[in-house]
């Protein structure tokens, strides 16, 4: 069975890489089809309730756009959506689905949609290109992000793949990281399209993938695999960000901490009804088996529960993580410039733990 060589703890510009990124978020078979909701989509009414516990008379329509096709990666989301959580703190939440097609960041950008899911990285490479997004709480503390290879082959560290053909998506910021810390000049970029047949053929080739995920995806198909998890590298980025934009959050700040605070809690219960939420997201998203998400659920658990969020609580961010990634970024030379940080996500809508 899939091993994580690093013992896990179970578990370029934007506009162009915005849609790539995203896709780094789902596996083989994360496609699917259809919108999480059918309810329509509106612009934001009045503002509703801060408490997450207290209902108002007008419910404010609000829409998230998620990073990739329904999974078990946004159940916090669809647990509070199933559970009333959102409709009890005032709140009519539609939830759209991402997809390779599909860039979040342009949508929320563009006023079509109130909130987001994306990379922390993404969100710093939205606003040096003068998108104005800001992060309000992380769905993963450890991005589940890491490279996927033959269980058996000589690979022990990043340097490993040196000469070896790597399964990637062109421009990942966190690809660009590997090659520059660990000389990586002499591996061969096959596009990654999601699909794992040319990696199963070659034994002695590599590919992005989500520990949450491609694993299982491969060894269901006979091939056992071992992993690198690109957080031991020292690149961290927060992934499954919710974001929303700045002018948003400033007009209606009660609606973005009644939002923020009812996914935490939806993350909350979906630890004791993943099961049940699991199997409306299937409902959605009818590529993935009942299998797969028990997988992804225990795998990962930790990089959402654990970490700074045994003590802060689901969400949590910090100022130190977001200034290290900016300068990762800008060693690398994917940013042009330093940013102030603190501009691109609070955690002020979080609840106190």
């Amino acid at each position: 069975m899939f091993r994580n060589k690093n013992k896990l703890r179970i578990w370029l510009p934007v506009l162009v890489l915005t849609v790539m990124l995203a896709g780094c978020g789902g596996n083989g078979n994360g496609s699917g089809n259809g919108a999480a909701s059918s309810e329509p989509s509106a612009a934001p009414s009045s503002e509703a309730s801060a408490s997450p516990e207290k209902a108002s008379v007008e419910q404010p329509d609000v829409e998230v756009v998620l990073n990739w096709f329904a999974k078990s990666e946004h159940g916090g989301l669809f647990a509070a959506q199933q559970h009333g959580i959102y409709e009890k703190a005032g709140l009519n939440v539609k939830i759209e689905q991402g997809g390779p097609q599909v860039s979040s960041i342009q949508i929320v950008a563009s006023g079509k949609a109130q909130f987001g899911l994306a990379h922390a990285d993404q969100i710093l490479l939205a606003r040096e290109q003068g998108i104005p997004i800001v992060a309000v709480a992380t769905t993963f503390q450890i991005s589940p992000q890491s490279i996927m290879f033959h269980e058996g082959q000589p690979i022990d560290d990043f340097d490993d793949l040196n000469g070896r053909t790597i399964y990637i998506q062109s421009g990942q910021p966190y690809w660009e990281f590997l090659k520059h810390k660990y000389k990586l000049d002499k591996a061969t970029e096959i596009a990654y399209t999601g699909q794992h047949a040319n990696f199963i053929a070659d034994a002695s080739s590599a590919s992005q993938s989500f520990v949450t995920g491609e694993p299982f995806a491969v060894e269901e198909q006979g091939v056992p695999v071992d992993t690198l998890l690109v957080a031991d590298s020292g690149y961290k980025p927060y992934a499954a960000v919710i974001y929303t934009t700045e002018d948003f959050l400033k007009k209606n700040p009660q609606t973005v901490k009644a939002f923020v605070q009812s996914t935490v809690q939806g993350w909350e219960d979906y630890k004791t009804t993943s099961s049940e939420i699991d199997a409306h997201i299937r409902t959605i998203n009818t590529n993935m088996s009942e299998k797969e998400m028990e997988f992804a659920v225990k795998t990962q658990e930790e990089f959402i529960y654990g970490y700074d969020a045994v003590e802060h609580g689901v969400g949590y961010m910090t100022e130190e993580r977001w200034k290290t990634l900016m300068e990762q970024l800008i060693e690398i030379g994917v940013l042009s410039q330093e940013q102030d940080v603190t501009k691109a996500f609070t955690t002020e809508f979080l609840p106190e733990k």
